[in-house]
């Protein structure tokens, strides 16, 4: 898959020579995949998403591919960026379409990318490897995780003559802050409540999620907020409150959670106020039920930082 990174703003620049540039575009990557068997699965606005026999063909066409657009004279001087993905994995025909996770996951490795860069799964480059175009490596990117993915993907960078070596970070779910305990199973059945939840947090600062012990509110919460990581971009904390019965050492709790520490002229609640005041964060605070008396501290902190928000 592929996408031009800064689309817009290249439309809002060129509105006259943006449908030029953008047939351009389509041509130089058509030919480019085209010529190694590369099928043409469906295109999106500046969006293609081409199938390959194997992942070998799509390496060589995603090198090509971006050697020509890097050749390419484009007009008034503009730079068209374009980021690739490429996934090896199960996809089926329906109206004429791929679907099926290994198509989203494609689609979320090519966002976590950037302009010029080609991002490949472990998957595709373990078939890749052994047949990749003189020059060329796979340089390791590490485990990243990806929005609305479960299982974290090893990724990998397409390196080799022609192409941009030095990126940003990928824009991945890794990148953000967070102490959000790794799941050994799968979340099923509960879609519904999640979406819920999810609407409710979006409108409201401050979410109670009430029910009888073991109904899994916990493991519902810890769901929504891996959801919701790319939106708080300083953090998604998780904050487990079983052991404590004693308010007092709520406040204690999540300064040592966010690593505030008390100073030598500043009590650790202060520092803990000044910490969340301009910070974007969601505090998950499990088993809340026992410590009901600290309910005004929780208030004290959503009325000091008004971009935190609490479940």
């Amino acid at each position: 898959m592929t996408d031009i990174e800064g689309s817009t703003r290249l439309l809002q620049a060129l509105p006259e020579g943006y449908p030029g540039l953008l047939e351009d575009h389509h041509e130089l990557l058509r030919g480019a995949f085209g010529a190694v068997g590369g099928i043409e699965a469906s295109v999106e606005g500046d969006a293609l998403f081409f199938a390959f026999a194997d992942a070998p063909s799509a390496v060589h066409a995603a090198l090509e591919g971006q050697r020509r657009l890097a050749r390419h004279v484009w007009p008034a001087g503009a730079t068209v960026r374009v980021r690739m993905g490429l996934h090896t994995g199960e996809g089926r025909l329906l109206g004429g379409e791929y679907v099926g996770l290994d198509v989203h996951r494609t689609a979320r490795i090519v966002t976590a990318g950037h302009g010029g860069q080609v991002v490949v799964s472990d998957a595709a480059r373990a078939l890749a490897e052994a047949r990749l175009p003189p020059g060329a490596s796979f340089r390791d990117l590490g485990e990243h995780r990806l929005k609305d993915i479960d299982r974290s993907e090893h990724l990998f960078q397409l390196a080799a003559d022609g192409l941009a070596t030095e990126f940003p970070p990928l824009r991945s779910l890794t990148g953000r802050p967070n102490n959000l305990p790794a799941q050994m199973t799968s979340f099923v059945g509960r879609d519904l409540e999640k979406q819920q939840l999810l609407e409710h947090l979006a409108a409201s600062r401050l979410v109670t999620l009430t029910g009888p012990g073991g109904t899994g509110k916990t493991r519902l919460s810890l769901e929504a907020a891996r959801a919701l990581l790319d939106r708080f971009a300083d953090g998604v904390y998780f904050v487990p409150l079983a052991t404590i019965s004693d308010p007092e050492l709520l406040v204690i709790t999540l300064a040592a959670t966010l690593g505030v520490r008390e100073g030598p002229a500043r009590p650790i609640r202060e520092g803990l106020i000044e910490y969340l005041r301009d910070r974007t964060i969601l505090l998950v605070l499990d088993n809340f039920e026992q410590l009901l008396s600290a309910a005004p501290t929780v208030g004290e902190l959503l009325a000091a930082a008004p971009r935190l928000r609490v479940l």
